[in-house]
């Protein structure tokens, strides 16, 4: 059948039975937006397309890649556990996530984070502006967002410095 994970299933059967009660016809299967977890020590989750795959189908110009190492996060050094790091791969254009993976001692739940996002289809750069607790493992989910957010922002500053100029 489709991807084996207790979270899937459970879903699935949450879909089943309200299929039986409800005329509905949800068939409960997903497509990239499906989070997986290995809890290793740090723990690994990924979510939707790697970089290769969202490049073989979408073109390397269509394709953005944010990636943070955590040697410098203050709750990794905090933790005295600096091994990690959080990819974040988004179309160029709409800014949506296309996937993503994250190595950290709470990777399972960072990656419910980006599952969120891609679900209501909001800009991975949006998460700049959601504030989260520090030190955290999540303010570096933040701040990697707000890394694109200022790259996308300084994209629009010729066109702003012209509007200055003539008075606008």
């Amino acid at each position: 059948g489709d991807r084996q994970f207790t979270h899937y299933a459970g879903f699935q059967g949450a879909i089943a039975a309200r299929n039986l009660l409800l005329p509905l016809s949800d068939r409960g299967v997903l497509g990239n937006e499906i989070p997986a977890t290995t809890f290793t020590s740090p723990e690994v989750a990924s979510i939707g397309q790697t970089e290769q795959v969202a490049i073989a189908e979408l073109g390397t110009k269509n394709v953005g890649v944010a990636f943070k190492d955590l040697k410098n996060s203050d709750r990794a050094v905090c933790d005295n556990n600096v091994q990690g790091f959080l990819k974040v791969v988004y179309h160029r254009r709409t800014g949506k996530i296309l996937g993503a993976t994250i190595m950290c001692p709470s990777a399972g739940e960072l990656i419910s984070e980006i599952s969120v996002m891609m679900q209501f289809g909001r800009p991975f750069a949006e998460l700049s502006k959601v504030i989260h607790p520090y030190p955290s493992y999540a303010i570096e989910l933040q701040l990697l967002a707000a890394d694109v957010y200022y790259a996308d922002l300084k994209k629009t500053m010729p066109l702003y410095n012209f509007l200055k100029r003539i008075g606008l």
